[in-house]
C-alpha cells in the first residue's frame, strides 16, 4: 500500500489518499498523526506540501506515526518550501509586486493567503540541512535531497524534496 497523506483534491494513481478533511481525493479521513492502518502495512508514504503545515512540536508524533505504518525499508517522500530559499528570494527582491504576496517567497513562508483557511497556513519552516538530521534522529536512513517533482515547471528555486527509508 502507498499513501498520499494530505492529498487534498490530488488523486494519484496507485496511492490511497488520506486527508484530515473530507476532500474529493481522500479515501480515508484521518489526521496525519492517527491513521487507522496496521503497523508495517505501508510501503511508501508521500506527503507533498503537507509537512510545513505542522507546528514543530507536532512533528515528532507525526513522524512516529508514519514510521509505525511503514514496513522496514519503506520509502518516505516529502516535498515542501525551503525556508532558506524563501528568505533569499525576499532578500534579493525576487518578488512580484501587486496585491498578493509572491509564491516564490511569502507563500513559502506563510502559505497561500487566498485559501482563507487556518489549516492551510504554514506553521514551521524546514531546509534540507534541518530536515535530514530530524529524519535520521527518528530512525530513517538513506536520507537524500532530490529535485522537486510536484509542480509541473519544478520549484527548485523555492522548494525541496527529501526521500528516505525506514531502517
Amino acid at each position: 500500500m502507498k499513501l498520499n497523506i494530505g492529498c487534498g483534491g490530488r488523486r494519484i494513481e496507485g496511492y490511497t489518499g488520506i486527508d484530515a478533511v473530507d476532500r474529493p481525493a481522500a479515501d480515508i479521513i484521518a489526521r496525519a498523526d492517527s491513521i487507522p492502518l496496521e503497523d508495517g502495512s505501508v510501503e511508501e508514504i508521500m506527503a507533498i506540501h503537507l509537512w510545513e503545515h505542522f507546528y514543530r512540536w507536532e512533528c515528532d508524533a507525526v513522524i512516529a506515526e508514519w514510521s509505525r505504518l511503514l514496513k522496514p525499508g519503506g520509502a518516505l517522500v516529502l516535498e515542501m518550501p525551503n525556508l532558506r530559499k524563501c528568505c533569499e528570494n525576499i532578500l534579493s527582491n525576487r518578488v512580484r509586486g501587486g496585491k498578493e504576496p509572491d509564491q516564490l517567497s511569502y507563500w513559502g513562508l506563510y502559505g497561500d493567503p487566498r485559501q482563507g483557511d487556518q489549516f492551510m497556513a504554514h506553521r514551521w519552516g524546514w531546509m534540507p540541512e534541518t530536515l535530514k538530521p530530524f529524519l535520521e534522529a527518528h530512525g530513517f536512513t538513506d536520507v537524500v535531497e532530490r529535485p522537486t517533482k510536484f509542480h509541473p515547471a519544478g520549484r527548485d528555486h523555492r522548494d525541496f524534496r527529501m526521500e528516505a527509508r525506514k531502517a
